[in-house]
């Protein structure tokens, strides 16, 4: 791995990190708990490897074949799945989560029916389902 290729995997990792570091516990009125943190962002990412957003989803678009741009693609897929995660847990409305993630390039639906929420991704390309 070279420097540059070393510096983004670091900066990347340290993102994540400070993030979860945000992390806290909080105990509700009815004696459960609730968990807040600095969410992942597109946004956080690309101000984290130092290049615009458009730069980060390009790498994750292109398909390109670089370490650099899969360790890119890595991380895109992280903030992804972590805005999904976070909707389907109920911390995150449907409807922004579905925006985010088609600001991302990553299109879907939302349906809801009898009190509950079935996201669909789409992946036109074919790229990840093996």
């Amino acid at each position: 791995m070279n420097k540059r290729t070393e510096r983004m995997n670091s900066a990347i990792g340290a993102y994540f990190e400070a993030c979860d570091a945000t992390r806290e516990r909080r105990e509700l009125k009815n004696g459960g708990t609730e968990e807040r943190q600095i969410p992942y962002t597109l946004f956080g990412l690309a101000r984290a490897v130092r290049l615009t957003p458009e730069e980060v989803l390009s790498a994750f678009h292109t398909g390109r074949c670089s370490k650099e741009d899969a360790i890119l693609r890595d991380a895109v897929l992280k903030v992804a799945a972590y805005t999904l995660e976070r909707a389907l847990l109920g911390e995150l409305s449907y409807q922004p989560a579905l925006e985010t993630l088609r600001g991302m390039g990553l299109s879907g639906t939302a349906e809801q029916a009898d009190g509950t929420i079935k996201i669909v991704l789409d992946d036109a390309a074919g790229r990840y389902a093996k």
